[in-house]
Formats: structure tokens, sequence, C-alpha cells
């Protein structure tokens, strides 16, 4: 299960950097395969929620986090289940970005890709406590 659990963060980590990287690189314009790809699918933020959640609910469930226990008062009155929340609050806020704006273009990228930012560091945080 170890296995699992490590295949997963990996997966999460590289699938963060090619949303995160398709933010910055995809342009309808171009010519290059990548871009090409990227606009015949009609970008990769759906694509990337759905692996973002389900490993990420994979990764809690390993930790011994139920969704049950998401919502317990115990669990949201820890420092990490606090951390925890303002991780998936963000993560739900890119989630309506991603349904109002989506693919079209928009100034607000900007604050998507600094609230992804926020979240990739939110989750270091939360893998590394010993940071503070």
């Amino acid at each position: 299960m170890t296995i699992v659990y490590l295949m997963a963060v990996w997966v999460h980590i590289l699938m963060v950097c090619l949303w995160i990287g398709a933010m910055f690189f995809s342009d309808p314009h171009s010519t290059r395969f990548f871009s090409r790809l990227l606009e015949k699918i009609h970008g990769i933020g759906w694509y990337a929620q759905a692996v973002l959640w389900s490993t990420g609910l994979f990764m809690l469930y390993y930790r011994g986090i139920s969704p049950g226990q998401l919502f317990s008062a115990d669990f949201i009155a820890s420092r990490w289940g606090q951390l925890m929340w303002v991780k998936i609050g963000l993560v739900l806020a890119l989630l309506v970005f991603q349904i109002m704006v989506g693919h079209k273009p928009s100034k607000l990228i900007y604050g998507y890709v600094l609230v992804a930012f926020i979240i990739v560091g939110l989750s270091v945080i939360l893998v590394r406590p010993i940071i503070f």
C-alpha cells in the first residue's frame, strides 16, 4: 500500500506541474504539438481536477482521514486540519474558476495561477510541517 501511496503522491505532483505549466505555456495560436493537443482537448483543467481530487482523497484515506473525519470538530480544531481546510477552500475556488471561466481567455488567469501557487505552497507545508 505504501508504494501505491507514493505513486499517488508523484501523480499528484506531476499533475500540478502539468496543469500550472499549461496555464503558462498554452498558446492557442502556436503550432507546437503540446499547444495543439491542449486546444484539441479544450485544455487540461478538468482532467487535472479529476486526477488531483482522486489522488488527494486517496492520500487522505491513506493517512487515516475519512470524509467523515474531515468534517469532525477535532480535525478542524487541529493545526493540520485548519491548513487542510484552507487548502480545500482554495481548491474549491479553483473549481469554481474552472466552471465559470475555464478555457476562455481572461485577465483572471493571473489570480488563478496565484491561487494554484498558494495551494502548492500549502501542500508543502502540510507534508513538511517542520518548516514552521
